[in-house]
């Protein structure tokens, strides 16, 4: 279903997450008035009834002048993982997160997820777990080593949340 002119402009609008309870969604977009090529957004609802509201730039805090796109929300709505070409990162393209204390906190400076789950390589479109503990992104552009190619899917696993995210492996010939 189409989610409206609030969030869908005549530019670039993708990679929606939503959150667990269906009243936040999260997008990028490449629209102009943001702080890089491309920036995340998000726009709630009262119910799951209603319509989107206004689409709302998540800011510099977020938002830098590079790209900062894919974003996953987690089911707590408290952790929010996206790709970024932003400095300080391993590779072209890095998976960074932001955390929260509560719904109505504002977001942390991001942090990366560090060089065992990102790499000199590309890595993009992570996707959370509701209990948290798994993650899977995708290689893109000059594939991870290990791989069967560019846009493989990968995946790694903590044992509780605390912990940090272990090597990742690859998901496969079956997959990829």
């Amino acid at each position: 279903q189409n989610p409206g002119p609030t969030i869908n402009s005549a530019q670039g609008d993708a990679q929606a997450s939503i959150s667990a309870d269906g009243l936040t969604f999260y997008f990028q977009s490449d629209r102009p008035g943001g702080y890089g090529n491309v920036d995340l957004y998000m726009a709630i609802r009262a119910t799951r009834n209603d319509s989107w509201g206004p689409a709302v730039n998540l800011g510099p805090t977020i938002n830098t002048s590079a790209d900062d796109c894919d974003a996953w929300i987690s089911a707590d709505d408290l952790e929010l993982y996206f790709m970024s070409t932003r400095s300080g990162g391993y590779g072209a393209a890095d998976i960074w997160m932001t955390r929260r204390a509560t719904k109505n906190d504002t977001w942390s400076v991001p942090v990366n997820l560090g060089p065992v789950v990102n790499s000199a390589y590309n890595e993009a479109l992570p996707c959370l777990s509701p209990d948290g503990r798994l993650l899977f992104f995708q290689d893109y552009g000059k594939p991870r080593p290990g791989g069967y190619g560019g846009g493989d899917f990968w995946m790694t696993r903590r044992a509780i949340l605390s912990d940090p995210w272990p090597t990742p492996v690859n998901l496969g010939p079956k997959i990829n």
